[in-house]
């Protein structure tokens, strides 16, 4: 499982350091996680996307290291010298991997995959079911390289006609387990494309309250634009920030303006 954080709008570069410093210190001690899944910190790998709204520039990383083993001053140098005041979409993750899942660069988000209509990156927290991905299972090397995020970022990739649609979203959500907790940048043109919100299991036993602390995502109100995080980064991390949760099942798709479409699922 993992921590994750989604930024779109322009950003001074102290807002941007601000959200790295925030995720750095969730994934290195995450209460929440510790309570539902006994996952102290998220240790396998982190990474981080950036890229200009308009499709001129875009930066992508990821590291098999913790985010926690990197000091603050090595976090601020990834950050792009052109990317402070430039309409933008940032976003973040620090991987806990599940039980099985292969630790690697490929399965370190933002996971990337192609589709005809551009770069598609994802990042996630949660779990999908890999056989309703179209997982071959041992049949197929190149697939158990990879994890269930990046499975589900080519099925994604592999249905969009020109913009993710709501009903690419829902197709995707059918093949969700515990959690679809998603943030997506389909790259292309001179639009991109931002969709990101919150989807998860609540099951009716006594565990539902952690599994809620754990995955409920926060919207958070920055001077131009907006931030969605995890509950550990907004709610222990960006006290100052006006941070308000995104409901279990609504998503927020953001087509090359500060205004977004709202798409909610059962």
């Amino acid at each position: 499982m993992c921590r994750m954080a989604v930024a779109i709008g322009s950003f001074e570069e102290g807002e941007l350091r601000e959200l790295m410093e925030a995720l750095r210190d969730a994934a290195a001690h995450d209460p929440y996680g510790e309570a539902l899944y006994g996952e102290v910190s998220h240790g396998d790998g982190w990474g981080i996307l950036i890229a200009a709204l308009d499709g001129s520039r875009s930066l992508h990383y990821r590291s098999t290291r913790p985010i926690y083993g990197e000091d603050y001053a090595r976090i601020s140098e990834i950050i792009p010298r052109w990317a402070p005041g430039v309409r933008v979409v940032l976003m973040a993750h620090a991987r806990a991997a599940s039980e099985g899942s292969p630790v690697n660069l490929m399965s370190t988000h933002p996971v990337h995959a192609h589709s005809p209509w551009g770069d598609l990156y994802m990042v996630h927290n949660g779990q999908f079911l890999r056989e309703r991905l179209g997982d071959p299972g041992g049949e197929d090397p190149v697939s158990a390289l990879h994890n269930d995020t990046w499975l589900a970022a080519v099925a994604l990739a592999s249905r969009i006609e020109g913009r993710i649609s709501r009903g690419d979203l829902e197709s995707l959500l059918e093949a969700e387990d515990t959690g679809a907790n998603l943030g997506v940048a389909l790259l292309g043109g001179d639009r991109a494309q931002v969709v990101v919100g919150s989807h998860y299991s609540l099951l009716g036993d006594d565990r539902d309250g952690d599994r809620e602390r754990y995955y409920r995502l926060y919207r958070c109100g920055f001077p131009g634009g907006a931030v969605y995080a995890s509950s550990t980064i907004a709610e222990l991390h960006m006290g100052t920030r006006r941070c308000s949760s995104v409901g279990n099942g609504e998503f927020h798709s953001y087509v090359g303006s500060d205004g977004y479409d709202v798409w909610r699922f059962q």
